[in-house]
């Protein structure tokens, strides 16, 4: 931490030719801003005091050698945060030029009349609604986000980062606003600034103090502990939809943190699950059985939730949800051959080693880890996933139990 809740992680390598830097405005999610924020980064990125438009912006990175500069909003745990992302070739431009961009984007944004250039309000709102739109069209990612957000409705982590529609409407959010929003959370936001380069941490140390030295901070700090949960009756939700094709969702609480020791047997439990095309739920569930379209499985890390996707036809929903419940309960009971555990454990080393080829997913590996409060290097997580046993992954699995599952089927047919 430099000071005032400002937190920086230099990832030091000399691999690539460019310097990777993301700056991370990090809150915990709120349904009454969660709209404000998603539209901050595409606000942001229009224009500035210095740089007016989205035409000057990119003539300024033209005459950085192409530099890249990219914003978004993320959603981490019950984190929702605001990333603005900028790559650029380290023996081309200086390092303080880069920085001294970044503070006019993000420190000194266009305003007129006490809030944000109206044209730029009024194109970011269409942006948010766009983008949340593109999601809800997106059945797959639908299904998914209703999982959760009925899963985990009295928890953070069941708001949706990308906003609301309804928040949208009706002129909830105005201008002014906004601006005020944006203006506390430079005060209170906690900045995390991930580096990735063969640059030393010392000077961007340096370069933050200068630049990004925030007057009259109160920042708050978040808490990011894991939150254990009680089994409860697992809830089942049905709801129908224009498809043709029905989203099955079934996710599982584990309560394991990211930082406990049975995390990773978790991880290589679940590769043996559904992780891939030599996976359980592939194999029996798609293969043998012909009851799904597609099948998967993944961790929500912050959660410990093990999640299972899948595209099933209505008339073979409860088929579907059998077979799948018989398999991860062969999982528990250990019900998996040796070479089943090798074979995750060489799918999982491969995807750990491929990260490092990318800046941008690299940073992503350390930021996302340092939110669980892991420290672990990806060496050092490929040791683990290979000293992983059998009974490593029965003591993982064997608390287990099914939390939710949601279908999404057609609303002209009944089940």
């Amino acid at each position: 931490m430099v000071e005032n809740g400002i937190n920086i992680k230099v990832i030091n390598t000399n691999k690539f030719k460019t310097i990777c830097i993301a700056v991370l405005l990090r809150q915990e999610l709120n349904r009454k801003y969660v709209t404000y924020n998603a539209m901050l980064p595409k606000i942001l990125t229009m224009g500035c005091e210095k740089y007016k438009s989205i035409r000057d912006i990119s003539i300024k990175t033209e005459e950085m050698y192409g530099t890249y500069i990219h914003s978004d909003i993320l959603k981490k745990g019950d984190n929702q945060v605001i990333e603005f992302l900028i790559e650029f070739v380290e023996d081309k431009v200086h390092l303080e030029d880069i920085f001294e961009f970044l503070k006019e984007i993000i420190l000194n944004p266009l305003v007129e009349n006490g809030q944000f250039k109206e044209e730029y309000f009024n194109k970011a709102k269409q942006i948010t609604k766009d983008t949340i739109l593109s999601r809800q069209n997106d059945k797959k990612e639908l299904a998914k986000d209703r999982c959760i957000e009925t899963m985990c409705k009295s928890e953070k982590f069941g708001i949706l980062a990308d906003g609301y529609i309804e928040d949208l409407e009706n002129n909830k959010i105005e201008n002014k606003k906004l601006y005020n929003h944006y203006l506390d959370i430079l005060k209170t936001a906690e900045i995390d600034i991930f580096v990735i380069g063969d640059v030393k941490e010392e000077t961007i140390k340096n370069m933050t103090l200068k630049y990004f030295n925030i007057e009259n901070r109160n920042y708050k700090p978040l808490k990011l502990d894991f939150v254990y949960k009680e089994k409860v009756r697992e809830n089942t939700v049905i709801e129908k939809c224009n498809i043709t094709q029905g989203k099955l969702c079934i996710a599982f609480r584990s309560n394991i943190p990211a930082n406990h020791k049975n995390f990773i047997p978790l991880l290589v439990g679940n590769e043996i699950l559904g992780g891939g095309s030599g996976s359980m739920l592939f194999n029996n569930v798609r293969e043998k059985q012909s009851l799904c379209y597609y099948i998967n499985s993944f961790i929500y890390m912050f959660k410990g939730i093990i999640f299972i996707e899948s595209g099933v036809d209505v008339k073979q929903y409860e088929k579907a949800i059998k077979s799948i419940t018989e398999n991860v309960e062969s999982i528990i009971k250990g019900n998996f051959n040796n070479d089943s555990i090798e074979i995750a454990k060489n799918s999982l080393c491969k995807k750990y080693r491929g990260i490092v080829d990318y800046n941008t997913a690299t940073i992503d590996y350390y930021y996302t880890n340092y939110l669980a409060s892991v420290n672990i290097s990806i060496d050092d997580i490929i040791n683990s996933i290979k000293s992983v046993t059998k009974e490593n992954i029965k003591e993982a699995f064997k608390n287990i139990w099914l939390d939710t599952c949601y279908f999404m089927k057609g609303d002209d047919i009944d089940r």
